[in-house]
């Protein structure tokens, strides 16, 4: 019998999409899906939408979960995957579509290399690449060490669909999402990699990511921004404190070293420069017992130039971080 695959689906304010992303699900040529609707408490006619659909079908079983109150979509997803009695879970947003074959090869892939994940390709009608594309050629990675090297080289796409993922190894792990966060996406999936053994991919567009301008990523405050993206920061380094083991893995600092540029660039470019000088005071916290945070020639010029400000006295470290971000974005421009 063919194992069950439970999709998650949050749902808030998408009338506009609900119906053509429902539909995707029913069109899947494979045949045992259980189908979570979260209702995270919007205020359109999404829900009854869905309702109609689903009453009116006998294909797929399915749920309709309502949360009392709005919690966003990480607890949604979260809700979801606690009430799966699915093998597999795949988290699909609400404003997205499956290709109809997308479950079908995704848990082939899944049987034929028992990974805990498989990863397939998206495409978009817009020019945004969300999440970044799936650029590993390899068929599967079979230790936590390749795992680990995939989030240090962005082979892939760190937003949670695109992902089939056997919900005993989440449940396990406790590999959940980070509640009342945007930005949550890359702290998970690294996680993920932190304690998978193996990952699987599938090089083809199983899934078509429709930018939404209504999106929670769209209408972000810049505070919530940057409280976000501190709060993703010391997940990171959170789960690598708690793994002495992998302090050595010249992959994880370049994972960590990447993550604290990103959070004082994004503050850069917010312009904020009252909480960028605030917030680089804690730069020097930011730091486990790792050998590449000395200058190792070993790790990217511009982490070597980042470790410098670990040895500058704190006076002088908001000028130097300033500066070394402004020059790196003129050179990019």
């Amino acid at each position: 019998m063919n194992k069950k695959v439970s999709i998650i689906i949050p749902v808030y304010n998408v009338e506009q999409y609900i119906e053509s992303c429902i539909n995707s699900v029913l069109q899947q040529t494979y045949n045992n899906i259980e189908l979570i609707i979260v209702d995270d408490k919007g205020k359109d006619n999404s829900i009854p939408i869905a309702q109609t659909i689903l009453e009116n079908q006998n294909r797929i079983s399915y749920k309709i979960l309502n949360h009392k109150t709005n919690k966003g979509v990480s607890a949604a997803r979260n809700t979801g995957l606690l009430e799966a009695a699915g093998e597999y879970v795949f988290f699909l947003d609400s404003d997205d579509l499956l290709i109809p074959t997308c479950i079908e090869k995704l848990v082939n892939k899944a049987n034929e290399t028992n990974a805990e994940i498989v990863m397939c390709k998206h495409h978009s009608d817009e020019s945004n690449n969300y999440g970044g594309q799936l650029l590993f050629s390899k068929e599967i990675l079979t230790t936590n060490a390749e795992c680990i090297k995939s989030f240090a080289m962005s082979w892939f796409n760190v937003a949670p669909w695109c992902k089939l993922i056997k919900k005993e190894f989440l449940l396990d792990n406790n590999i959940f999402f980070k509640e009342g966060i945007i930005n949550e996406d890359a702290p998970w999936s690294f996680q993920l990699c932190l304690n998978a053994q193996r990952i699987a991919f599938l090089q083809e567009d199983l899934y078509y990511y429709r930018y939404n301008s209504n999106s929670i990523m769209s209408k972000s405050k810049k505070q919530y921004v940057i409280q976000s993206n501190e709060i993703a920061l010391n997940i990171f380094l959170n789960e690598i404190i708690k793994r002495p083991e992998i302090w050595e893995n010249i992959d994880v600092y370049i994972i960590f070293m990447r993550q604290i540029i990103i959070f004082y660039t994004l503050i850069y470019k917010l312009g904020n420069i009252k909480t960028f000088f605030k917030k680089i005071k804690l730069l020097k916290t930011y730091k486990y017992n790792s050998p590449y945070f000395k200058n190792y020639h070993q790790i990217p010029l511009y982490y070597q130039l980042w470790n410098k400000a670990y040895h500058l006295p704190t006076i002088l470290t908001f000028t130097y971080c300033y500066t070394i971000i402004l020059l790196q974005d003129l050179k990019s421009k």
